[in-house]
């Protein structure tokens, strides 16, 4: 039996897909458990969630279980304008979790593109995001939408950062009939166009188009045309499928100022896969260069494929206490080395299911009588 065979099926995927991101030239990032505190409290924004579980070093210093993986990336990359980085990384991060009622440690599976982004490397991050869901499960799709859209609509219409952020949450709660009722006051035509472009959602192509009609400045256009040339080229290679646009889809604009994407498999309810462009947080490093990436949440993949096992073992050997154990061991050792799980025991132990069950006697293996 090969090795791969005798892995998990997320096991196996998550192996596959390291192979794949390598392929595509991806390096493997390795970060320590802990970080400086400061550096997620200056980015409290960023994070998904905004607890984070902290101690005092022994120097003194405020140290934190890592929420996240992508600042890391970001404060330590030595990508230039004329240079791009591309990571890959396979990591445990430490946030709470309101569902949970507690903090819950996640094993995340990402990467990272950072340097100078065109359509070209953009396309290769969706590419492989859309690969990352087919390796999952055959049944996916993936929701694009685009910050730079918004950004400059709620620009051109002067609202203020606390009505903006206010907006944004009920639009990505597509909490419509509250959002109509906080727009109230504003001129009737700017608050039919929030409302028109918070309800855009659909088949890419037409969803495209309708929002092409309420493309009123510059950088909206410049948005779908870069969503439009993104998808031109999966459709090249057949990656389009299963593709939506969700105008609904919003994030935090101080980080986010483009292309942004999550990802669906069946049989999960919630995203799987979550990326965008986030060139905003380099600049707060002091970088000038763009930036983009998605992360897979292995947590749920685990859920996916859990599912009880028919048994606990492959073999129960069954021996006396004055057994031959050379000889014993090595007939465990010729199943073993057949791929098979074996367990050796002087009585059958409460609760352990196994596929055979056998007595070990001076004349070798016996298979025990069913419902002995």
């Amino acid at each position: 039996m090969d090795l791969l065979d005798m892995l998990r099926r997320d096991e196996r995927i998550t192996l596959e897909l390291r192979a794949l991101y390598e392929k595509y030239g991806y390096r493997k990032y390795r970060m320590s458990k802990f970080e400086e505190y400061g550096l997620y409290l200056e980015n409290k924004n960023f994070l998904k969630s905004q607890q984070i579980i902290t101690f005092h070093d022994l120097d003194g210093r405020v140290l934190a279980l890592k929420p996240d993986v992508t600042l890391s990336i970001a404060k330590n990359t030595h990508a230039s304008a004329s240079s791009s980085e591309k990571f890959y990384y396979l990591e445990n991060v430490f946030r709470l979790d309101k569902r949970a009622g507690g903090y819950r440690e996640i094993s995340q599976l990402g990467l990272e593109y950072i340097g100078k982004l065109d359509a070209r490397a953009s396309w290769e991050v969706m590419c492989l995001a859309q690969q990352t869901l087919a390796a999952i499960h055959p049944r996916h799709r993936m929701q694009l939408s685009h910050m730079g859209f918004w950004i400059s609509l709620l620009n051109g219409l002067n609202v203020d950062a606390l009505l903006r952020q206010e907006l944004m949450d009920l639009i990505r709660g597509k909490r419509l009939h509250e959002l109509k009722t906080k727009l109230a006051g504003m001129a009737p035509a700017a608050e039919k166009l929030i409302l028109d472009a918070a309800a855009l959602s659909g088949e890419f192509t037409q969803t495209l188009s309708a929002a092409r009609q309420l493309a009123i400045y510059q950088g909206m256009s410049d948005a779908l045309d870069e969503l439009e040339s993104i998808y031109q080229l999966l459709e090249a290679k057949k990656w389009q499928q299963d593709l939506t646009l969700d105008f609904s889809l919003v994030s935090d604009s101080e980080y986010y100022g483009g292309l942004i994407f999550q990802g669906y498999v069946e049989g999960v309810p919630r995203a799987l896969l979550t990326g965008g462009y986030y060139g905003n947080l380099l600049k707060k490093f002091g970088r000038d260069l763009d930036a983009i990436g998605f992360a897979v949440d292995l947590n749920e993949l685990s859920f996916l494929f859990r599912s009880v096992p028919a048994s606990d073992v492959d073999v129960l050997i069954l021996y006396d206490q004055d057994a031959d154990l050379d000889a014993l061991l090595t007939q465990a050792d010729m199943l073993m080395a057949e791929g098979r799980k074996v367990r050796l025991e002087q009585s059958a132990p409460e609760g352990v299911r196994a596929e055979t069950v056998y007595h070990f006697t001076k004349k070798g293996l016996k298979e025990a009588e069913k419902n002995a």
